[in-house]
């Protein structure tokens, strides 16, 4: 699924949803200073809308398009990949197959900087009477469990969870 089809499916969703306000921005790149020195997130989209709660909700999203299996929990400050350049659809498929079962990082690499690190920062400009909340579209499903809850500042995933998880504790 194309970014196109993405954001058709979640203007879709919200709109059956009952929320308003809807838009669509132009995608930005974002410069933040981390202790790791000036990190640019690039292409980072915003999606604007008010809820059934009558509370303006701030998606941030950015895709990842990485050819990487990722383990990065939304509570924690630790990132894991394993690169899978180079390895068959299959292989790929039975490695996050293997990963979704077990809770080791066992196999997987350290991030640094890791994928929480610099979102929070990012957050923390923004307006404070809003909900503003970081989401990073993974190429493949988070082999770490993404604590589901409307205080969530941050959340890593593919899309399909996303939108069956993660999208409509919003509305």
């Amino acid at each position: 699924m194309n970014m196109k089809e993405m954001f058709t499916e979640i203007n879709k969703f919200l709109n059956a949803a009952g929320c308003t306000h809807i838009e669509f921005y132009e995608p930005r790149d974002v410069e933040i200073n981390s202790k790791e020195g000036v990190r640019v997130f690039d292409q980072i989209f915003k999606i604007s809308f008010l809820n059934s709660n009558y509370k303006f909700i701030n998606f941030f999203l950015r895709f990842n398009s990485n050819n990487v299996i990722y383990r990065a929990d939304n509570h924690q400050a630790v990132s894991y990949q394993i690169d899978v350049n180079g390895k068959s659809k299959e292989e790929t498929e039975q490695l996050l197959d293997m990963y979704l079962e077990r809770e080791s990082n066992l196999g997987f690499q350290p991030m640094e900087p890791s994928l929480q690190s610099s979102p929070v920062r990012f957050l923390d400009t923004l307006d404070v009477e809003q909900i503003n909340i970081y989401i990073e579209i993974l190429k493949y499903k988070n082999t770490a469990k993404q604590s589901l809850s409307i205080t969530e500042l941050i959340y890593f995933d593919d899309f399909k969870s996303f939108m069956n998880e993660f999208l409509p504790l919003f509305i």
